[in-house]
């Protein structure tokens, strides 16, 4: 810091006020900067040679009388005896002027008069005046690297043609903040010469647009464009979320990260409330963003539409995800505590679930309570075996229509009917009736679970007992929960074998024929939910094997064409349905692992077994023969019964060709009841394909 001397210039405590000098302001200083940034200090007016030499020219003629002195005290800082006491330099003649030039700085009254030359003169003739004056009273760059007392001598040579008007017009002239020369330079500005805004307008639109686009993919980068300390706090705490999540992910693996997140309700609520809000901070950074970047720029009203537009466009880009994934985190999260509740546990992954065992067996139960039946009696049952590790499926069909249905050794069921289930005489005793008998006597079904009612106790119990097999879980869908599922993946592409009557059957309680009401035509078709149900529960004019054979080629099916996209528009519809048409025994901390299950029976194989009299009588079974066969059944290196079937006919077929090349021919054997043929499809004992269906009106004209 400089001394305070230094500050007020000679005005020192005790000094003669006549030898005090005005220090310059600090706004002074600025002015007298050129574009080259070299300050003049020494510029202020006129110097004291000038003044003195203009007082000298302008002194009266010996004898005559001096003008009155004027009224007012002189600045301290005038030197004594100077120009500013002589009675000349208070003449009327040159009032102005010589006060200006006495005192050493500009006057308000010079000022004033300089201003209204100005306006009297012309334009053009102004401007060359202002500039001659202000390069008679001023030195030039050239003048400044002369000695003081070289520049006295040339401004007391010019004094004798006029030096007092020109003294006066340049104390006059008002100081414009440049300093000498700057008036050419300011004229040829370079455009590379701009300051950090541009002075165009419009100039700055590009960047505002580039740097908010950016800021929002990072958000804070824009901000930090801006110079925003908050905009490194957003970019950072957003990085340091990816990274955490991406750690997660790789430590956990893909598959189990997405099963722990999809099983756990308490997550999936944590995640919607996390994206809410994270729509709130990304749109509030993307408004902060732009109003940062705009800021000292000037746009057109067209540019600030644009600018606006865009903010609205890149806040929706951000907004409509996240709010999808927030809503659907929530009604997923609804589904799982619906169907499967909460048990408070922490969810666990297939290794630490099912790590020792080899098989797990999962009874998949469709349940009708339509047509004007009483209670509810099971229109499809299979026996999902799946090894856990591999994905390996065997569907096992369970007849409808099995007699004398055992129940497992050691349960009150066993000791009720020893022999098998009989409730109904040995025609109506079938294994389909066991849960209705079960609603109406459930004391002798012995101790049910709190899930379960006796209906699906009892038929479970008779399921284990006729193939010999423990059920760890089981799932009952009604008909119109499978209808909404397959509306919910756009419909299932299949190729149906024959025309499939919709509707018809005989009423169980009146024994009287049902109508038809539509059909389902053969060949390649899109079934929607309505029509896929009825290909599966259609038995006018078939049997249950050819009903157990369609149900696991259209539950294979659907399996294969499942579309992520289409099942992810419709997920919020088919939770709300599963909510009201799935039963189950699964406890929610198990989700996680039936996630990684689902995602392994899609990578594995999948073989169907169907239970018919080829394997055993249905009217009256032999369960001994029917456990061993299931065991083959459900061994992984056994072939299954289209493999079976279709091993012989290859055979003939290789020594027809070793012999002679004849044409080919349709396979005289009829398939195995309820078996698919070598084409995959499906047909009733005794039917010729392609022969057509009784009542079939023909196809729909497209």
């Amino acid at each position: 810091m400089a001394d305070a001397d230094d500050r007020r210039g000679d005005e020192r405590p005790g000094s003669d006020p006549s030898a005090h000098k005005r220090p310059l302001r600090a706004s002074d200083r600025a002015r007298l900067r050129g574009e080259d940034g070299v300050r003049r200090d020494d510029y202020f007016g006129a110097r004291d040679s000038d003044l003195e030499a203009a007082a000298e020219e302008a002194k009266p003629a010996d004898g005559a009388m001096p003008a009155a002195p004027r009224t007012g005290t002189a600045p301290s800082h005038s030197p004594a005896g100077g120009p500013a006491h002589t009675p000349a330099a208070q003449s009327p003649t040159s009032d102005s002027a010589a006060d200006s030039a006495s005192q050493g700085f500009t006057s308000r009254r010079a000022r004033r008069e300089a201003l209204a030359r100005e306006k009297q003169s012309p334009r053009p003739q102004r401007r060359r005046g202002t500039d001659a004056a202000a390069s008679s009273a001023t030195p030039t760059f050239g003048d400044e690297s002369r000695p003081t007392s070289q520049r006295t001598e040339g401004t007391a040579a010019s004094a004798g043609t006029g030096a007092v008007p020109a003294a006066a017009a340049a104390a006059a002239a008002p100081r414009t903040g440049t300093a000498p020369g700057a008036g050419a330079a300011s004229a040829s500005t370079r455009d590379d010469d701009r300051p950090r805004h541009s002075r165009r307008e419009g100039d700055a639109f590009p960047t505002i647009v580039k740097w908010t686009t950016l800021g929002t993919l990072l958000p804070g980068l824009g901000m930090i464009r801006g110079r925003s300390r908050t905009g490194w706090i957003l970019l950072l705490g957003f990085l340091a979320a990816i990274v955490v999540v991406l750690a997660w992910v790789v430590w956990r693996s893909p598959l189990k990260a997405v099963a722990r997140v999809a099983g756990s309700p308490t997550i999936l609520y944590a995640l919607a409330v996390v994206l809410a809000i994270g729509i709130i901070i990304w749109g509030l950074t993307i408004l902060r963003s732009y109003a940062v970047l705009r800021r000292g720029h000037r746009i057109t009203d067209l540019q600030t539409w644009l600018g606006w537009g865009l903010v609205a466009s890149l806040v929706l880009c951000v907004g409509i995800p996240l709010g999808i994934g927030s809503a659907y985190s929530k009604v997923h999260a609804d589904a799982i505590v619906e169907v499967f509740g909460r048990d408070g546990k922490q969810g666990v992954d297939i290794e630490t679930l099912w790590g020792n065992q080899e098989r797990i067996n999962v009874f998949l139960i469709g349940r009708d309570n339509g047509d004007g039946r009483e209670g509810t009696r099971p229109d499809t049952m299979l026996v999902a075996s799946i090894k856990p590790h591999t994905g390996d499926t065997t569907l096992i069909s369970v007849p409808r229509n099995l007699n004398s249905a055992m129940f497992p050794e050691g349960s009150m069921l066993a000791e009720r009917f020893p022999e098998g289930f009989n409730a109904f005489g040995p025609q109506e005793s079938m294994i389909n009736a066991v849960w209705t008998w079960a609603e109406e006597y459930p004391e002798d079904v012995g101790e049910v679970p709190e899930a379960l009612d006796p209906g699906m106790e009892a038929t479970m119990q008779a399921v284990e007992g006729s193939l010999g097999l423990g059920l760890d879980y089981y799932a009952s869908v009604d008909m119109q929960g499978f209808e909404d599922v397959v509306d919910a993946i756009g419909g299932v592409e299949i190729d149906v074998e024959r025309p499939i009557p919709m509707g018809g059957g005989t009423n169980l309680n009146t024994g009287m024929k049902n109508q038809i009401y539509g059909w389902i035509d053969p060949g390649e078709q899109k079934l929607s939910g309505q029509k896929a149900l009825w290909y599966v529960r259609s038995r006018d004019g078939s049997d249950n094997y050819d009903r157990m054979c369609r149900q696991q080629r259209m539950l294979k099916s659907t399996l294969d064409q499942v579309d992520p996209q289409e099942l992810a528009i419709a997920y919020p519809k088919l939770a709300g349905s599963a909510g009201r048409n799935i039963l189950t025994d699964i406890p929610q901390s198990e989700v996680s692992a039936f996630v990684e299950l689902a995602a392994a029976i899609q990578s594995g194989v999948i073989k169907s077994a169907q239970i018919n009299n080829d394997v055993t009588s249905t009217y009256s079974p032999d369960y001994e023969v029917l456990h061993e066969w299931v065991d083959e059944q459900i061994t992984a290196a056994a072939p299954s019964q289209a493999e079976e079937q279709q091993a012989p006919e290859t055979e003939e077929t290789e020594e027809s060709e070793a012999t002679e090349e004849t044409e080919e021919s349709e396979p005289t054997e009829a398939p195995m009841p309820g078996v698919e043929n070598d084409a995959g499809k499906c047909y009733p004992e005794g039917y010729e394909p392609g022969s057509g269906w009784p009542g079939w009106p023909g196809p729909e004209e497209s």
